[in-house]
């Protein structure tokens, strides 16, 4: 008898990937955010004005401040006011130092690769203890890498540095106590970076066997991550921002490769870039594209859990329009989106080959959970 008769097709595998998955739509919390990032920026702006920043490079200067401030907004959603205000400061504060050290390491190849893989190894060490840590890992790793990737801040002089993530601090400190003003049926959902349930103070590792899939993803997600920086750092080149953003979505350190990510990160793609080649065609270039940066920025929060395709549709989008600039044409940077995506893809399938997580040497299909996996409190 054949024992592969009652195997589903490959087909029908990647149809279950690409379909939603058990999970609310966290629309909510990705208009909180989006109104986060606006006010932070806004105030950003106009403090490092006040101080006598001048008009040269002032987004450039406002843009670490506006990326620590999001990541601390978004881990901070959820729970009670007052751990919600607590982890509010705690998160905006951590913002400083882990992005004060990607502008150091930056164009320092060797210091570049090693403080990735730190970080990447620091964010699996919390998975390990599952959610909330496994949360509060992804927010600080999110918090280093995307500075590190874009070189927001490079060339700001440090007192203005120090001053932007000051308003910021405060700024995100008074925005979360105003969503805790919401009433809590309405309020924005926690957002979760795994499928573990939240323990509340929970100290003690997951259990086996997940532990040890873990530590070997946090391995292989550090080996790939500091790799990738190693490269960007020593070629400067776009293309390896690319294959790095495309590395850290496929193997972060808390979560496992599976087929069905690598395929929902390939039709995400081929999504964004149907829908830039219809903004280049249809919008003219400038300003006016800055009104496709929202509705991205909440699709990506918004369908974090429930769709992953769509999830990375609204990331690229944001990241192709702002990497290549509203003013500039995008058929170039459409190309190399494409092309370095299926670059990283290929990288990290040989990182799951030659590090296996579990006993099979190759990358799996993913099992479906069958609970929503969005703590809502």
């Amino acid at each position: 008898m054949n024992d592969n008769a009652d195997q589903p097709s490959v087909l029908h595998r990647a149809r279950l990937a690409l379909s939603p998955e058990p999970a609310p739509v966290l629309l909510r919390a990705g208009i909180a955010v989006l109104i986060d990032i606006a006010v932070v920026y806004l105030v950003v702006h106009a403090v490092l004005v006040a101080v006598g920043y001048g008009p040269d490079g002032l987004t450039h200067a406002v843009l670490p401040a506006v990326f620590g401030g999001m990541f601390a907004f978004l881990g901070s959603l959820g729970g009670s006011t007052r751990s919600g205000l607590l982890r509010a400061v705690g998160l905006s504060v951590a913002a400083v130092p882990l992005t004060l050290l990607a502008i150091v390491v930056r164009d320092v190849p060797i210091a570049s690769a090693a403080a990735m893989a730190a970080v990447a190894l620091g964010a699996g060490a919390l998975a390990w203890y599952g959610e909330p840590l496994a949360t509060l890992g992804s927010v600080l790793l999110y918090m280093f890498f995307i500075p590190l990737v874009f070189g927001a801040g490079s060339g700001v002089p440090l007192r203005f540095l120090l001053v932007s993530f000051g308003a910021m601090i405060v700024t995100t400190v008074a925005l979360r106590g105003v969503a805790a003003l919401v009433p809590k049926h309405r309020a924005p959902s926690r957002v979760k970076a795994t499928d573990e349930v939240v323990h509340a103070h929970r100290l003690t590792p997951v259990a086996q066997p997940q532990l040890s899939r873990l530590h070997r993803t946090t391995t292989r997600s550090a080996i790939g991550l500091a790799l990738g920086a190693f490269v960007m750092s020593v070629t400067g080149d776009h293309n390896a921002v690319w294959v790095l953003m495309t590395l850290i979505a496929l193997i972060p350190p808390a979560m496992p490769l599976t087929i069905d990510r690598v395929l929902q990160r390939l039709a995400g793609t081929v999504l964004a870039m149907a829908v830039l080649t219809t903004v280049d065609a249809l919008v003219p270039a400038g300003p006016l594209r800055l009104l496709i940066l929202a509705p991205g920025i909440v699709v990506t929060i918004a369908f974090m859990r429930r769709s992953y395709t769509l999830s990375v549709l609204g990331i690229s989008t944001v990241a192709v329009l702002a990497y290549a600039q509203v003013e500039a044409p995008l058929g170039e940077a459409l190309l190399y989106r494409g092309l370095d995506t299926l670059i990283g893809a290929v990288i990290a399938i040989a990182l799951a080959l030659l590090i296996p997580v579990g006993r099979r040497p190759h990358p799996v299909w993913a099992t479906r959970p069958t609970a929503p996996r969005v703590d809502p409190r």
